[in-house]
């Protein structure tokens, strides 16, 4: 007897989950019917494949290559059931997408705006949210794909990479009339920053490289808001460092002064990530690879 996709899933979801509870909730079924499915596999291989502990359950060795060897036969299957479907009805279908602010003010409207001119039958669905939410959010499938700060893939994810984009330092017009030259942040005194609150993870990179250059910060606000940040910089002396993907009107017009970071590179390195178990559907492919050459494009707007 084969093993059927349905046990494959059940394992995966133990594994992935770290209980039967959460391997039942995801999966839609009940508990009894997960440990069902696992208990049948042991009998069959004659081995334990799961410990089952007071705080939930982990594989054992001979369960973790069986975890590995079901991701890749369950993704083979979604792979196959895609190209089929692509068959009978060429590119339609839905997606959902995870995306942070960084790229939904000024990358996200002529993205979806080309797409759905090219693929009027797909349905895209935009989820704006931090980056760890957008993690949680494609590790537990509620998501098909997101865009994130570049991280190491663990567990149920799949990332590639993505272009990266400067942080750029941003503030009022009447502080500076070198927009767009570049400035070491070590001679900007007072710097006073507006950021995302110190757990989210951009604002941690760039707090650890201004360390890392050297740069004394004088004080921090913490403004859970980009577009409030943009209001707050354009009527004070708080700077701020945004992706350059958020501030090109402000690059073009010069609303606001947008300058380069002088010295090593800040960036903001991207990345779209994916559950691991199962591949991308075309739709959700051909919005990324769309993304993907907005970023490639709006780059002519901040390259020397």
């Amino acid at each position: 007897m084969t093993l059927s996709l349905i046990a494959m899933r059940m394992l995966v979801a133990v594994v992935e989950e770290g209980s039967f509870t959460g391997a039942a909730r995801r999966e839609n079924a009940t508990q009894s019917g997960v440990s069902q499915h696992i208990q049948k596999l042991e009998d069959r291989f004659g081995v334990r494949l799961i410990e089952r502990e007071p705080g939930g359950a982990r594989p054992t060795p001979a369960g973790d290559r069986l975890y590995s060897r079901c991701v890749h036969v369950l993704r083979g299957a979604s792979e196959a059931e895609e190209e089929m479907r692509g068959f009978g009805r060429g590119l339609d279908g839905e997606a959902a997408i995870g995306l942070m602010s960084a790229l939904t003010r000024c990358v996200l409207g002529p993205t979806l705006r080309g797409f759905m001119q090219v693929h009027p039958n797909a349905s895209i669905r935009i989820a704006e949210a931090v980056s760890d939410q957008l993690i949680e959010r494609v590790s537990a499938s509620a998501l098909d794909a997101a865009v994130v700060p570049t991280i190491d893939p663990v567990g149920p994810l799949d990332g590639r990479a993505l272009p990266s984009v400067p942080e750029m330092f941003v503030s009022r017009v009447d502080r500076t009339q070198d927009h767009m030259i570049p400035i070491d942040l070590r001679t900007v005194r007072p710097l006073r920053l507006v950021m995302p609150p110190k757990d989210n993870l951009r604002t941690r990179r760039v707090l650890a490289h201004l360390a890392l250059q050297g740069a004394e910060i004088d004080d921090v606000l913490e403004l859970d808001s980009m577009f409030g940040a943009f209001d707050f910089v354009a009527n004070s002396d708080y700077v701020a460092l945004i992706p350059a993907i958020m501030v090109l009107p402000e690059i073009r017009d010069a609303s606001l002064c947008v300058r380069p970071l002088a010295g090593p590179p800040l960036t903001l390195d991207l990345m779209a990530i994916q559950p691991r178990r199962r591949s991308l559907s075309p739709v959700a492919s051909a919005f990324l690879a769309a993304l993907e050459r907005q970023l490639q494009f709006d780059a002519v707007a901040w390259r020397p």
